[in-house]
């Protein structure tokens, strides 16, 4: 007879470290006219309220055409709204999540 394995219990431990762990959103504005000095703020969307979310980093790079932000997600699951001030360029914009590796004693 085959033996049955609750998926569940085995993917529960990747479910924790994943629970644990702080993951922040980064944008990328590219071919931008905007700089770290701009007003640049980011929104979490919650119910009908905008609660700003705090930049953990701002930075340039490639002679200044991509600006870069960092914010701490106060949760896995959010909404958030980016607001650009002012009439300046932005050629194209890439987001990514990224956070600290973890992992378990457990293997």
């Amino acid at each position: 007879m085959a033996q049955h394995r609750n998926p569940n219990k085995q993917i529960q431990p990747m479910l924790d470290l994943i629970n644990a762990q702080q993951f922040y959103l980064k944008v990328d504005l590219i071919q931008t006219a905007f700089t770290c000095q701009d007003s640049l703020t980011v929104y979490h969307v919650l119910d009908y309220t905008l609660l700003v979310l705090p930049m953990t980093k701002c930075e340039t790079s490639y002679n200044s055409s991509i600006l870069s932000l960092t914010v701490s997600l106060p949760a896995q699951e959010i909404s958030v709204q980016l607001i650009l001030s002012g009439l300046k360029t932005v050629g194209a914009i890439r987001l990514g999540l990224i956070g600290p590796s973890a992992s378990s004693a457990d293997g």
